[in-house]
């Protein structure tokens, strides 16, 4: 699997030629040599946003549905889009003995799984990937072992690993990769750090003080990087916001204040519009920040229950899609936002536990991992369904 990036993620996470995923969390990128660095000053609260909704958005089913293997070992929880028309899905699923069920590569000429690798290995499940475009590596969360593992774009069953300092990985949620310095952010959330590996070398070049860090996106248009942090407080009191790394200086030079007490996750980025879309499972709602002001400016509202697990851009149509897991054991969704208004156009019945989600750029079709019943479902972006 060969090209240009067209990401993910955990997490996630997009851009005209990235798509970026995690578990449960997705980021974009574009490939752009602009670099804008914003100044630590900049900091900023929630005023002045609207709050955009759609009372009436079209509810449809996904296209397709694609099994992966068999249903009781699998429990897919990552995507990675590559130029190649290839899709790689991270699995999470539980171990049998010592070795974990395998990882998938699916066609999306035959919307098939075409490929297992890692069958057998006891190193991997992985919880998230991001396909990095520059070096035609896919890099991967390992959740048994609190690693990173690097995966060969062409020969799937080459696998290495990210030298991991003393300090050590613990529960990382979220990647992103910067094709403009060429790195990888890697929200280390139970170690209170965000690293930064070199795609170069395949190791950390600096680690980032970042208390709570749940959820990244990576800006082509101005070179940052958005991370969401907790600040703990006097007594029991903490601050939820949006960090702003810079992404060739490895340092935070702005903040973004948000709602306090929301549970802030994976987070999405707008080329078209310079937005940067961040999930709150807490309320169900997406906050949408302007990175030319750093300020929240609209507020959207899911519909009732949503628990937004991942979001992911479509540069194909300027849409945002954001993953519902909804009740235990029902199917979930998928609401698709307009970029340019922020309102709810549509809504998309998936598998059951949808976690995570990928932007197929030559097929114009977003794809969803379902944690729970071993599929991934395909939605069109023409048609919504």
């Amino acid at each position: 699997m060969k090209g240009k990036l067209y990401l993910l993620a955990i997490c996630v996470f997009i851009l005209p030629s990235l798509v970026l995923v995690s578990c449960g969390k997705s980021a974009t990128t574009t490939s752009s040599n602009s670099t804008q660095t914003t100044n630590s000053s900049q900091t900023s609260t929630s005023t002045n946003s609207t709050t955009s909704n759609s009372s009436n958005p079209t509810a449809t089913a996904a296209t397709a549905t694609i099994t992966l293997g068999v249903s009781s070992t699998g429990n897919p929880t990552g995507l990675g889009y590559d130029s190649n028309g290839e899709i790689f899905v991270t699995n999470g699923g539980a171990a049998s003995g010592n070795n974990f069920p395998p990882s998938w590569v699916i066609s999306d000429a035959t919307n098939t799984a075409v490929q297992a690798v890692f069958s057998g290995r006891s190193s991997i499940p992985a919880n998230g990937v991001v396909y990095d475009a520059g070096k035609n590596e896919f890099f991967l969360t390992e959740t048994n072992s609190y690693g990173v593992a690097v995966v060969s774009d062409s020969n799937p069953a080459q696998v290495s690993s990210v030298a991991i300092p003393q300090t050590g990985i613990y529960q990382p949620n979220s990647m992103v990769y910067d094709s403009v310095d060429g790195k990888i952010f890697v929200a280390n959330g139970g170690g209170g750090t965000v690293l930064v590996i070199s795609d170069s070398t395949n190791s950390v070049v600096a680690t980032i003080p970042m208390f709570g860090a749940s959820g990244l996106a990576y800006d082509s248009g101005n070179g940052n990087v958005y991370v969401g942090t907790t600040t703990l407080g006097s007594g029991n009191s903490y601050t939820e916001s949006v960090s702003v790394i810079s992404g060739s200086k490895n340092t935070v030079v702005g903040t973004v204040a948000l709602p306090p007490g929301g549970s802030y996750g994976p987070m999405a980025y707008d080329s078209a519009q310079g937005k940067i879309f961040v999930t709150d499972s807490s309320s169900g709602a997406i906050y949408v920040i302007s990175d030319s002001t750093n300020k929240v400016v609209a507020t959207v509202t899911l519909p009732k229950l949503s628990d937004p697990s991942a979001i992911a851009y479509d540069s194909g149509t300027g849409e945002i899609f954001v993953a519902n897991p909804g009740e235990s054991n029902a199917p979930g969704n998928v609401s698709i936002i307009s970029g340019s208004d922020n309102a709810i156009i549509a809504t998309v019945t998936v598998g059951t536990g949808p976690n995570a989600l990928a932007y197929d750029s030559g097929k114009g079709e977003m794809l969803v991992s379902n944690g729970r019943d071993n599929t991934v479902s395909v939605i069109s972006d023409s048609s919504h369904k």
